[in-house]
């Protein structure tokens, strides 16, 4: 039969069939319905199974958003959720992003950690100095390190000693001749029932002690235990949470649940540890309202002794007393903290617990800070009085560190193989200290000086003959503290240069050195230019008179090396130089490098040329070039010349005055006289951009070559020949500006009527007319009548406005008015008073 009625016809059955089946579907979809009901009413029992988005389904689901920490774990427990999985869920929440979340559930953040299922919370780190706000209790500061948690071990094979409770699970393997595995829950009663043998009492048992009962009773159904051929093996396998109080100085007392192994160290954790008054040597685990042991931090903390670190039982209560002695050890010793000490211990047991003095420390004199009745009071011991000497609590114990001073040092710096500090014993002597130093070959031997403390502090200076003193011939004994310095050569005198300058690649200073020859500075200098004159060389030296109370006139004494009058030239390329001398090397009169100009337009060959000589014209580049086109206007050629180039650093003062006279023209900020080299080039090309072109009639040029018309050429020159132009433009006060067709013989006045006529402002009288070719010319008059320039082809002509006159306002009327009025008044005064 197939297996899905859905695919058969339903023509195959009976009524009474369809019936059955009907009934059936129901009753299974009843129960089915049932069970996810169940369900639902229940969270999963896993909880770290779930994603978080699993999560953020359930908490939306169980409307666990909005509630505080104790509604919550109030929900979790109705849901049947043990007291690990509720810290599970709380710390799963914490972790969630709040924006994915419905709502906030106030959830404090904590950190745990999870073992064999079971979850630990592990406080917030609170680092808090003792309330001098200087030194740290010591061993507080376990307590604030995130690091440590002292977290019970619980992946270690199960203790023989460990005590069974209620909820604890028991692993039962019997194994040999039979085979059966049980896990089994300690019940609320103190019993595991193992099937077929009926409740066993395990609890207050050891895990040892539970094995050997359970042997017992499972030997009456395996027979094989008494035969020695079945074994029986109990190990523990989930652990119970139990229960334990915190109180007194401690800073978070309370109630806690943590594992059944956990000790007093892991409550003390979870707890924060003691509070600022909390006893570290004084902590009672009482149970059953005993004290069964005192716990004692600093046996941990010094010896690594856990020996009374007793493991935790359900309504175990730790109490945490108050401190009865403190003290402050500080300075140089190893662990400066405030410690607290039992009654009997000494200022030499605190120097224990703190490791003792630093390699620093003064240990001939201990300070001692102590709080009296009234005041405060000062006492000094030695160290070999430490285990006498009785501390108080809030005592403040103050080492020294050694003095900066030296016992019987002395220094040696400068021109020395081997600087540094040597012992005064072994070198009383400046000589021998200076062999052992071992002299440089730069050292100045002349001079040498000794840097020494008076007796009272105050520092002298003691000066020597460094060879004087090599030689024996000068003895100085050394004291302690003793600072010597020999100088170096180059340290006494002027750092020797000399200078290149002319035609070198790299022109400026080198070192200067013994034997060095001109050669040599111009292959340092990169060597000569292609346009370096290696006949005239000119070599200045200072001059040096050791006479004194001479003058003269002289600034240098000069030198020049005339290498086409010498038989030998290389020579005089050999000629040694002293310190300080300048070299120039000239450019050679006859070196010439190549000058282009540019032509442009309606030529046959446009493009750059270089200029043959110097006396080359218009009509000379024009013809290399191959003429002019038929296209081309000669009558509007332009010559654009830039008129500064290649100007040298001392051309610059003229230049800048040039651009004074031009910025004031323009109303424009003038350059200062110390405005450096860079700002005058950037200024210089403003300057450039200003010009227009230069007028040139080269059509005169070609038609009488070296007339005035033919200009020479200079390097940078453009020459630009137009097209025929048959438009005239106008500009400025015309009605019309425009572009206007002309034709030979139209006057000024036509072409103005062309653009609608004359303005309302326009100023006759300053009009002109800029000529294709660059040239100007000006309105001229005569009397009444103005004499308008002529006008060719290309040619624009420019109508400028009056000045506006600005009028005389009625406020500026009144003012005058009253002027006059007052001077009048005085005026009649004066004149009165005279009478």
């Amino acid at each position: 039969m197939p297996s899905s009625l859905t695919y058969l016809p339903l023509s195959r059955y009976k009524f009474i069939d369809m019936v059955k089946f009907f009934r059936i579907f129901c009753f299974a979809f009843f129960f089915l319905g049932l069970s996810v009901s169940l369900q639902a009413q229940q969270l999963p029992i896993s909880v770290e199974a779930l994603s978080d988005q699993q999560l953020i389904q359930l908490i939306g689901q169980y409307q666990l958003s909005g509630l505080s920490e104790a509604e919550l774990e109030a929900k979790a427990k109705e849901k049947g959720l043990s007291t690990d999985q509720i810290l599970l869920l709380k710390k799963r929440i914490s972790l969630l992003d709040p924006s994915l979340v419905g709502g906030t559930t106030t959830v404090n953040k904590v950190d745990t950690y999870t073992e064999r299922n079971k979850t630990y919370i592990k406080p917030p780190s609170i680092k808090k100095k003792d309330s001098t706000g200087v030194l740290e209790v010591f061993g507080a500061d376990i307590f604030d390190n995130a690091d440590l948690s002292f977290e019970p071990n619980l992946a270690i094979a199960t203790p023989s000693n460990y005590v069974l409770g209620v909820n604890d699970q028991l692993i039962i393997d019997v194994y040999g001749l039979s085979e059966n595995t049980r896990k089994l829950k300690v019940t609320n009663e103190g019993d595991v029932r193992f099937p077929n043998l009926g409740p066993v009492k395990v609890e207050g048992l050891t895990v040892e002690e539970a094995e050997q009962k359970l042997r017992k009773a499972l030997a009456g159904i395996y027979p094989g235990i008494q035969a020695g051929k079945t074994f029986v093996k109990v190990s523990l396998g989930q652990i119970r949470s139990i229960h334990v109080t915190l109180i007194g100085e401690v800073k978070r007392p309370g109630r806690y649940t943590v594992s059944s192994l956990s000790t007093i160290m892991n409550a003390l954790y979870a707890s924060g540890g003691p509070s600022d008054i909390g006893s570290f040597r004084d902590i009672k685990l009482v149970r059953n309202g005993k004290a069964i042991v005192i716990f004692d931090l600093y046996d941990f903390l010094l010896n690594g002794d856990l020996s009374k670190n007793k493991m935790l039982q359900d309504e175990d209560v730790i109490k945490v007393g108050t401190y009865t002695t403190r003290v402050a050890l500080k300075g140089a010793v190893k662990k400066q903290a405030i410690y607290e000490i039992k009654s009997g211990e000494s200022a030499y047991d605190v120097f224990n617990y703190a490791g003792g003095f630093s390699d620093n420390g003064y240990k001939d004199l201990i300070r001692v800070i102590r709080m009296g009745n009234a005041q405060r009071e000062v006492l000094t011991i030695k160290a070999n009085q430490l285990k006498n000497f009785t501390l108080q609590s809030g005592d403040t114990l103050a080492v020294d560190t050694l003095s900066t001073f030296y016992n019987n040092r002395v220094l040696i710096n400068g021109a020395v193989y081997y600087r540094g500090a040597y012992g005064i014993t072994d070198f009383p002597s400046l000589q021998s200290l200076l062999k052992a130093a071992r002299l440089r070959e730069d050292a100045y031997m002349e001079h040498g000086i000794v840097r020494r403390y008076r007796p009272d502090f105050t520092p002298e200076m003691i000066d020597f003959n460094v060879k004087d003193i090599v030689d024996g011939k000068q003895s100085v004994l050394l004291q302690k503290e003793d600072s010597v310095y020999i100088y170096k050569f180059e340290e006494v005198r002027e750092k020797y240069t000399v200078t290149i300058n002319g035609e070198v690649n790299k022109p400026g200073i080198y070192p200067y050195f013994e034997n060095m020859s001109i050669t040599d500075l111009v292959l340092q200098a990169g060597g000569y230019t292609d346009a370096a004159s290696s006949q005239n060389i000119e070599i200045a030296r200072r001059i040096r008179s050791k006479v004194a109370g001479k003058d003269t006139m002289l600034y240098a004494i000069v030198k020049e090396i005339d290498m086409a009058a010498l038989n030998q030239p290389k020579e005089a390329l050999a000629y040694i130089l002293s310190p300080f001398d300048v070299v120039s090397i000239r450019r050679s009169p006859n070196y010439k490098e190549q000058i282009t100009v540019t032509i442009e337009g309606e030529v046959m060959y446009p493009g750059k040329y270089a200029l043959m000589e110097k006396v080359e014209k218009l009509s000379d580049i024009l013809k290399r070039a191959g003429g002019l086109k038929q296209t081309a206007d000669a009558s509007s050629a332009i010559l654009v010349r830039q008129s500064y180039v290649h100007k040298s650093e001392t051309d610059m003062a003229t230049v800048n005055s040039k651009l004074g006279v031009i910025n004031k023209q323009g109303k424009r900020e003038v350059l200062p006289i110390n405005t450096d080299t860079a700002q005058l080039k950037n200024s210089l090309q403003s300057l450039y951009k200003l010009q227009k072109p230069v007028g040139i009639r080269l059509l005169n040029a070609l038609q009488h070559p070296g007339s005035k018309d033919d200009l020479l050429l200079e390097e940078g020159d453009v020459i630009k020949v137009p097209k025929m132009v048959q438009t005239v433009q106008t500009f400025g006060a015309v009605n019309v500006p425009q572009q206007i067709a002309f034709s030979e013989g139209e006057r000024f006045g036509t072409l103005i009527k062309k653009s609608g006529g004359f303005a309302l402002h326009a100023s006759r009288k300053r009009s002109y007319v800029i000529y294709a070719n660059g040239e100007v010319k000006s309105t001229r008059k005569f009397l009444f009548f103005y004499s308008y320039p002529v006008v060719k082809r290309g040619a624009e002509i420019y109508i400028p406005f009056k000045p506006e006159r600005k009028g005389t306002s009625t406020i500026e009327l009144v003012g005058i008015g009253s002027s006059l009025a007052s001077l009048a008044g005085l005026v009649i005064a004066l004149i009165n008073a005279t009478k």
